[in-house]
């Protein structure tokens, strides 16, 4: 373990500081005291994904091309952007501009941080520790995630913007600890990308490969249900009796769960079978949804925390899953 935490020392910085979010226990209430109905800030979400679709693979290229660590501080600094936009808009244009550059961010940091750890712990021979460290830095997140949660909704009574100021400032440090991390040698001296040809080999992949296709097919409704819940679990949660104040221990305790799961369900991998892990996701995934169905606030509150987990889990069997099946 202290192998792989000096080498990435950097980088479990980053993720404390980047988890600092004080705006997200009441992002979607901060939404709506700007004029926005919940129909509105679905809307303004579908933008996120829209430029992360759009940017996923031109990302990719720009990481391998320029360097994952060059892409991890590009996504830091257009999420200060973001949030400046967020906590000083007023308008739905203005929102919208936010979200599609949160897109940009997730894309410049999807695959960069995780291409970045692998290649590193490859260069030590310590790959096979892949797994733990991801699971290490959302723990370090979540730690990060607690802190910011419990004073969120303090600091939003307070003053509506106070959650979004603070997290430019730890989103800063956050682009500060990315200049001592070192990045590996990931390809041979003046090797030349293919990137045309390492998409076409991709889609070839996926398309040809039953247990990738399974997997894509997988995430639509757990995409599909999980950001519904996202998007009005704030209004939901007042609407059942949760005094505003208290959706910042709401998610701190959510972020703490988080950090154990970081900590826990990694070890489980390799111990069932990846179908066996799949199925249980799949079962645990419709109990979940049945539960958050109803009118009780205590039972909506604890089986969000299983939520929680089975999405996580699920991050940490597909990763495992396509480690194994792409060369």
């Amino acid at each position: 373990m202290k192998k792989y935490i000096s080498i990435l020392w950097p980088l479990y910085v980053n993720e404390l500081f980047r988890g600092m979010t004080f705006f997200l226990p009441i992002w979607i209430l901060f939404f709506q005291s700007r004029g926005l109905g919940i129909t509105e800030i679905g809307f303004v979400s579908s933008g996120v994904y829209l430029a992360s679709v759009l940017l996923e693979y031109p990302s990719g290229i720009f990481a391998d091309k320029y360097g994952r660590k060059l892409s991890l501080a590009i996504s830091t600094i257009l999420m200060c952007v973001v949030y400046l936009l967020e906590v000083t808009s007023y308008s739905l244009l203005q929102f919208y501009i936010a979200a599609l550059l949160t897109g940009c961010a997730w894309a410049f940091t999807s695959g960069a941080r995780e291409a970045l750890i692998y290649d590193t712990l490859k260069e030590k021979g310590l790959e096979k520790e892949n797994s733990k460290v991801l699971g290490n830095l959302d723990a370090i997140s979540s730690i990060g995630g607690i802190l910011s949660s419990l004073l969120g909704s303090m600091f939003f009574s307070m003053s509506s913007t106070l959650p979004y100021w603070l997290s430019i400032g730890a989103n800063s440090i956050a682009f500060l600890s990315l200049i001592a991390l070192n990045e590996p040698k990931y390809k041979k001296q003046g090797e030349a990308i293919q990137t045309a040809k390492i998409f076409k080999e991709g889609i070839n992949l996926v398309w040809k490969n039953p247990v990738l296709k399974s997997l894509l097919l997988l995430y639509v409704p757990l995409f599909f249900f999980e950001e519904g819940w996202y998007l009005a679990q704030q209004p939901i949660m007042v609407g059942l009796g949760l005094p505003v104040v208290l959706l910042g221990t709401y998610q701190a305790a959510k972020t703490f769960i988080f950090g154990i799961g970081g900590i826990a369900l990694p070890k489980l991998i390799g111990k069932f079978h990846h179908r066996t892990l799949l199925l249980s996701i799949i079962i645990l995934e419709g109990i979940v949804w049945l539960a958050l169905g109803g009118n009780n606030l205590l039972i909506v509150i604890i089986f969000s925390y299983i939520l929680i987990l089975v999405h996580q889990f699920w991050n940490y069997v597909d990763a495992d899953i396509i480690h194994k099946h792409i060369p």
